[in-house]
């Protein structure tokens, strides 16, 4: 049965896609999928038969190389057991490769330290042996069933293509969608693979030329000549527990790489620093990053890494949940067609950008065509931006989310060193907490916050929502349709077509709800109860039903992430300490899959 849809006007070229969401009767069935399906089917398994324990001592603490001996544990280990990592230090000369099936777990993040010296650039850590990816494979024209909630298509030949295989699914782009934006073309965005949107999808059966996946299709592939690229998974079932990166500016491209991974995890990490980027994950489906610390980076300007989370290259839901990102250059970067994926409770803060410190570079970012469908629930930051650099945008729904529209930058920069908070200085440049650019196009912003006490006192906010005002705008809580190429504000459909209900203005101080919608609130969009690892905080933490909070107008509690960062005792260099067994409840056990979403055979 189709669900009663709202703002019709707004949704005209999209098709209608039934399913029973939280977000039913809210925002429209066609802008909206089932986020439910994001991350590792059943959550991360509990891996407990231990096939290697090294000790740091054998090693000298840290003094000779560990590395060969590590990646020979990691490769011998049978399926579903772990290599251990005692206490201490271990220096890593070039790289580490985890298995298919296999957990490399430490004592805990301030416990177990591997100290990343390597040279060759690359990945410090990669999950398989060097993926295969869909790019050089001819495309597969897909003849039938392309449409928003199928999960099975023709193909006009399923040779060659078999279960448990993951296969990206694309499109000649829509009218909305351009590689062309602020700094030109993005060239590279497709990856050689279809057109600037797609998703990634694992094969589940194949009968003749009619191929069955999970998850279902975002979107109506089917009038502009959809394609197909199967292509195998180069790791599956893999995992990085509790322990903490440490790099020293020695050429990593990426602290941790998925590249072609299916329903693999990263939990208990911190990152500190990176030489250019945390983490990269490409090509890749059904993962979880959760409970982990990213932070700092030798360079904090433009280039061709942003010191972040980068979600890339059509990766499909994805998990990214109750981390916590400080001072970095952005901390979560989609770009390249990356969707369906869920940014949920996560915790930002401290960013910068070291040519111009007292501009406020942005915590959530997208660079380049054409990210879509994505959920980004409870987070708590500084400035979200889904940008116009190299392309366009859809689809994406924010949920309960706090931001600021201010932040604070600490010394020193791009370096190690204690952090000096007596010279902390406001970046008091393109203060927003929200900015929309103008080739974003068809979002839902339901139930956000906006504002800080110290957005308040620079007192040059004159309305919530800009949308067309004819000069720039620096500061505010809603910058909608904004062009940063030539820093004014577009005629074009940024606004016109964004779907806004019970958002919160850092003017009025009062949400403002669309007409004719109801105004009660799920307390999730993908999760169907408060999950494990919640803790004391009210659930949920943050929006309009929410108050007497020590947020903006009290309708903001702090999420668990933020917590944790706020109680954590600092070490020498004034960052906090971290390890998710002491944060979390559970022992930093990772969050329980929604209720009643079983588990498929991978």
């Amino acid at each position: 049965m189709k669900r009663a849809l709202f703002f019709v006007s707004l949704i005209l070229c999209f098709p209608l896609y039934s399913n029973a969401q939280a977000w039913s009767g809210i925002i429209a069935s066609s802008r909206a999928i089932d986020w439910t399906q994001a991350g590792i089917p059943g959550g991360i398994p509990n891996r407990t038969t231990t096939c290697a324990t090294i000790n740091a001592s054998t090693y000298g603490n840290g003094s000779s190389d560990a590395t060969s001996g590590i990646q020979s544990a990691l490769n011998s280990c049978p399926a579903n057991q772990v290599v251990v990592l005692s206490a201490g230090t271990f220096l890593i000369n070039s790289y580490l490769r985890i298995p298919s099936n296999v957990v490399l777990r430490g004592a805990g993040a301030d416990q177990t330290i591997l100290n990343l010296k390597g040279t060759q650039g690359g990945a410090a850590i990669q999950f398989g042996p060097g993926s295969p990816t869909p790019n050089g494979n001819s495309p597969i024209s897909i003849t039938g069933g392309a449409t928003q909630g199928s999960t099975s298509v023709t193909l006009s030949s399923g040779s060659g293509i078999s279960a448990g295989m993951l296969m990206v699914i694309s499109q000649n782009d829509t009218s909305y969608m351009t590689e062309a934006g602020d700094n030109g073309a993005c060239t590279w965005c497709t990856g050689g693979v279809g057109g600037d949107s797609g998703q990634t999808v694992e094969v589940t059966s194949v009968s003749g030329n009619t191929v069955s996946f999970r998850p279902a299709l975002y979107m109506d592939y089917s009038p502009n000549s959809p394609v197909a690229f199967p292509f195998s998974a180069g790791c599956q079932n893999a995992g990085l527990e509790d322990l903490q990166l440490y790099a020293n500016n020695t050429g990593y491209g990426e602290n941790i790489l998925m590249s072609s991974v299916k329903y693999s995890w990263v939990s208990g990490v911190e990152s500190n620093f990176a030489d250019g980027d945390h983490m990269w994950i490409s090509w890749s489906m059904g993962n979880d990053v959760l409970n982990n610390f990213f932070h700092d980076g030798f360079s904090h300007s433009p280039g061709s890494h942003d010191d972040d989370l980068d979600l890339n290259y059509k990766s499909s839901a994805n998990l990214v949940s109750n981390n916590i990102f400080y001072r970095q250059h952005v901390s979560v970067m989609l770009e390249w067609g990356t969707s369906g994926n869920v940014v949920s409770y996560n915790y930002t803060t401290g960013n910068y950008h070291s040519p111009q410190l007292s501009w406020m570079i942005s915590d959530f970012d997208f660079h380049g065509a054409h990210p879509m469908y994505n959920l980004f629930e409870g987070n708590v930051g500084d400035h979200f931006q889904p940008d116009s650099t190299w392309g366009s945008s859809s689809n994406s729904t924010l949920f309960r989310n706090w931001f600021t529209g201010s932040r604070q930058y600490v010394p020193p920069a791009d370096t190690r060193g204690p952090l000096q908070f007596s010279n902390a200085q406001w970046e008091d440049s393109n203060n927003m907490a929200y900015s929309i650019d103008y080739l974003s196009e068809y979002n839902n912003f339901v139930g956000n916050i906006s504002s800080s006490a110290h957005l308040d006192s620079l007192g040059v906010v004159t309305s919530d929502f800009y949308t067309g005002t004819p000069t720039s705008v620096g500061t505010g809580c809603w910058r909608i349709g904004y062009q940063a190429g030539n820093g004014s504000y577009e005629n074009n459909n940024a606004f016109s077509t964004a779907f806004m209900h019970g958002n919160y203005g850092c003017v009025s101080k009062t949400f403002q709800w669309a007409a004719g919608v109801t105004q009660t609130l799920p307390a999730s969009f993908y999760l169907s109860s408060q999950p494990s690892w919640w803790g004391s905080a009210p659930w949920p933490a943050i929006g309009p039903d929410v108050t007497g909070g020590s947020g903006e107008g009290g309708h903001a509690y702090p999420i668990p992430a933020q917590a944790c960062f706020s109680s954590a005792a600092l070490n020498s260099d004034n960052e906090p300490v971290f390890n998710a067994a002491k944060c979390y409840p559970g022992g930093g056990d990772p969050p329980a899959a929604p209720t009643g979403l079983a588990a498929s055979a991978h």
